[in-house]
C-alpha cells in the first residue's frame, strides 16, 4: 500500500480481513491520512496537519466511519449512496471506511455492488472483516484484498515495549510478555491491558503482578505440574490443584494454560520456532530442560485427557473435582478399557468356547488338573433324533456329554468356578426373589461349555417345571453370562433321575430344543402327577396340552405354540409317521 501511495496507483476499493485488534480500521485510517496530509499524498504522513489531527481525533469531514452491524439495512447504503458524489470539504479524497461489511443484507450489498461498479473519482471505499467468507464473492472481486494475521508474542512484547517507552511506563520484559501471550495476537486487546495494568499498579510493571491480576500461574507451576504427572506423582499433582484454589486461582483457566504448555512442549522437538514464538527468553530454559525429559507420546496422551476435561469443566461439571479425576488417571495410569481390547477378550472367550476349552478362557485351572479338565471341557456329540428313550436308560449315560463321574463333575465344576449361592444372592439382590426361592433349593451337576445342567431334589420336583419358565430363566442367563462369558443352556432335571426328568427350557434356550432334549416315546412321572393328584401318569401330548406353565389350555407366550406342537408332533415323526 506504501507502494500505491507513491506511484499514485490506489484502488477504490479496498477489503481488510483478519482477526479483530490486527489494525484493519486502523491502517484504512493511515491510509485516509497519507492521502489527505498536507505533505501529501504521501506513505508517512506527518500527523500534525490540520487534515491529519481532524482524521485522528474523528471529526473529519472527509472520512466517513459506519458500522455495519448497527447500520446493516438498504437505507443506510442508500443514504450513503447520495452523498458519495459530494466533493471533498479539506482534502484531496473521500475515504467511507465500513466496519464488519460482512453484516449487510443482500439487498444493501447489491445497493453496495452498484457503487463499487462506478465509483466517483475522489471516493476511496475501505471495507474491514472478520469473515470474509460472508462478504458476497461480487463484492470481493471489485476490491484489493489484504488478509491481516495475528501477530506473534514476541511482535506484540516489543510494540508493548514502544508503547510503554512513550508513556513513561515502566514495566518489566517478563510482564510484557505476559501481557503479549494474554493479548492473543490482538493489538487492540494487548494495549487495553498495559493500559489497565499502569492505572492501579504500585510501581513497576511485574510479571507477578499481571499473573495475580489475571489470575494465571507463572512457568514454574506449570513445569512443575507437568514433571509431577509425567513422574506419576499423583499426591503432588493433586497438592497444585488444592493450592490453586486455595489461592483463588481460576482453574479452568490454569487447565488452559498448562494445555499451552504442554503444545509448547511437543512442538519444541519438532517445530522449536513456532513454540518458541510464544514465550519470552527468560521462560526458554525451562521449556527446554523439560521437552529433553519428557518423550512426546507423554505430552500428547497428557493433552488429550486435559482437553477433554476442560470440554466437561465448561459444561457445568465441577472444575476442581474433574481435575482431580484426572491428575489421577494420568499419574496412576487409570483408563477405561477400549472397545478393541473388550472386542479381542469376547472374540478370544468365544473362540475358547467353540472350541471347548471355556475352562481355560474363564478360570485357569491348577496345574494337577490341566489335563483332566481339558478332557471333561470338551463337549462330546449330541444324541441324534433316532436314540429312544430306553437307550438313554440303558446307557446309564449322560446325554449331553459323557458320564464322568463324581471326580469328572467336580473337577468341571471347579474348572468354570461358579459360585451357585452368590448366582441365587444376585437375583435376590436384583428382585427376582420368586426366581431365588425356586433356585435355591438347586444344584449344579454340570457345564460342558454350552449346556448348564441344574438339579433339584426328588421331593422338589416339581421345581423342575418352574424353573423353566421364561420369567425366572431370562434374569438367571443374564448373571450366569456375566460370570461365564457366554449365555449358556440351561437344563432341568430332578436329581439322581439320570437326565429321565429333565425339563425342556424351550423358552429359556430361545425355542430351539437339541436333540437330547427331545421328548422320549415314554414320560417318566415327574412331580406333576404325584400321588396327591390322583392321576395316572400322562404322556408328554396330554402334558404339553395343558400348557408349559400352567394346568388349563391358554397360551400364555408364542413361544408355547413351537414347544406344544414339537412336543405333539415329534414322537410321531420319529416314529416314522406322518400326518
Amino acid at each position: 500500500m506504501r507502494r500505491a501511495i507513491e506511484t499514485d496507483r490506489v484502488a477504490h476499493a479496498y477489503l481488510f480481513s483478519g482477526p479483530r485488534g490486527t489494525g484493519k480500521t486502523s491502517t484504512a485510517k493511515i491510509l485516509a491520512m497519507g492521502l489527505n496530509c498536507a505533505e501529501g499524498p504521501t506513505a508517512e504522513p506527518d500527523g500534525t496537519c490540520e487534515s491529519c489531527r481532524a482524521i485522528i481525533n474523528n471529526f473529519s469531514m472527509d472520512v466517513l466511519e459506519m458500522d455495519a452491524a448497527s447500520n446493516r439495512g438498504i437505507d443506510e447504503i442508500r443514504d450513503l449512496r447520495d452523498k458519495v458524489n459530494l466533493a471533498p470539504t479539506q482534502g484531496r479524497m473521500k475515504v467511507y471506511i465500513i466496519d464488519e461489511v460482512h453484516m449487510l443484507t443482500t439487498e444493501a450489498f447489491n445497493a453496495l455492488l452498484k457503487m463499487l461498479e462506478e465509483p466517483p473519482e475522489h471516493v476511496i471505499f475501505v471495507l474491514a472483516t472478520t469473515e470474509k467468507h460472508k462478504v458476497l464473492p461480487t463484492i470481493i472481486s471489485r476490491c484489493q484484498s489484504f488478509d491481516f494475521r495475528r501477530p506473534g508474542v514476541s511482535v506484540l512484547a516489543e510494540k508493548l515495549r514502544e508503547i510503554a517507552e512513550a508513556e513513561g511506563i515502566e514495566a518489566e520484559p517478563e510482564a510484557l510478555t505476559v501481557i503479549a501471550r494474554e493479548g492473543r495476537g490482538s493489538f487492540r486487546d494487548a494495549e487495553g491491558l498495559l493500559d489497565q495494568l499502569a492505572s492501579f499498579a504500585e510501581g513497576p510493571i511485574t510479571a507477578a503482578g499481571v499473573r495475580e491480576f489475571l489470575g494465571s500461574v507463572g512457568s514454574d507451576v506449570l513445569l512443575r505440574t507437568a514433571d509431577a504427572l509425567y513422574e506419576r506423582r499423583a499426591a503432588d499433582a493433586l497438592r497444585v490443584v488444592d493450592g490453586l484454589q486455595n489461592e483463588g486461582k481460576d482453574l479452568p483457566r490454569f487447565v488452559g494454560e498448562l494445555i499451552g504448555h504442554l503444545r509448547r512442549l511437543m512442538l519444541l522437538p519438532h517445530a522449536p520456532e513456532v513454540a518458541l514464538a510464544e514465550i519470552g527468553a527468560e521462560e526458554r530454559p525451562g521449556l527446554e530442560e523439560q521437552a529433553g525429559r519428557v518423550p512426546t507420546a507423554e505430552v500428547v496422551r497428557m493433552i488429550e485427557a486435559l482437553g477433554d476435561a476442560l470440554s466437561l469443566i465448561k459444561r457445568g461439571v465441577d472444575a476442581k473435582l474433574e481435575l482431580e479425576l484426572t491428575f489421577l488417571k494420568l499419574a496412576r495410569d487409570y483408563a477405561e478399557p477400549s472397545v478393541d481390547a473388550l472386542l479381542g477378550r469376547l472374540e478370544a472367550l468365544e473362540n475358547a468356547v467353540a472350541n471347548g476349552a471355556v475352562s481355560n478362557a474363564v478360570s485357569p485351572p491348577r496345574e494337577e488338573e490341566a489335563s483332566e479338565i481339558e478332557d471333561l471341557a470338551t463337549p462330546a456329540a449330541p444324541a441324534t433324533l433316532e436314540t429312544s428313550h430306553e437307550d438313554e436308560e440303558s446307557s446309564g449315560e449322560d446325554p449331553i456329554g459323557e458320564d464322568v463321574g463324581e471326580a469328572g463333575e467336580e473337577a468341571r465344576a471347579s474348572g468354570f468356578a461358579l459360585d451357585w449361592a452368590s448366582v441365587v444372592q444376585e437375583l435376590k439382590g436384583r428382585r427376582q426373589v420368586p426366581a431365588a426361592a425356586v433356585y435355591e433349593e438347586a444344584t449344579v451337576e454340570g457345564f460342558d461349555g454350552e449346556t448348564l445342567r441344574i438339579a433339584f431334589p426328588e421331593e422338589l420336583a416339581i421345581y423342575v417345571k418352574l424353573a423353566g419358565e421364561p420369567k425366572r430363566t431370562k434374569p438367571l442367563q443374564e448373571i450366569l453370562e456375566e460370570r461365564l462369558g457366554t449365555r449358556p443352556r440351561l437344563e432341568f432335571q430332578v436329581a439322581g433321575a439320570d437326565g429321565a426328568a429333565r425339563a425342556r427350557g424351550e423358552a429359556a434356550n430361545e425355542g430351539v430344543l437339541p436333540a437330547s432334549m427331545q421328548p422320549p416315546r415314554e414320560t417318566p412321572k415327574t412331580m406333576s402327577e404325584t400321588p396327591e393328584q390322583g392321576g395316572e401318569p400322562r404322556d408328554g401330548a396330554a402334558e404339553t396340552a395343558e400348557g408349559p406353565g400352567g394346568d388349563d389350555d391358554t397360551v400364555r407366550d408364542p413361544q408355547e405354540v413351537f414347544v406344544m406342537a414339537r412336543e405333539r408332533f415329534g414322537p410321531r415323526d420319529q416314529q416314522g409317521g406322518g400326518g
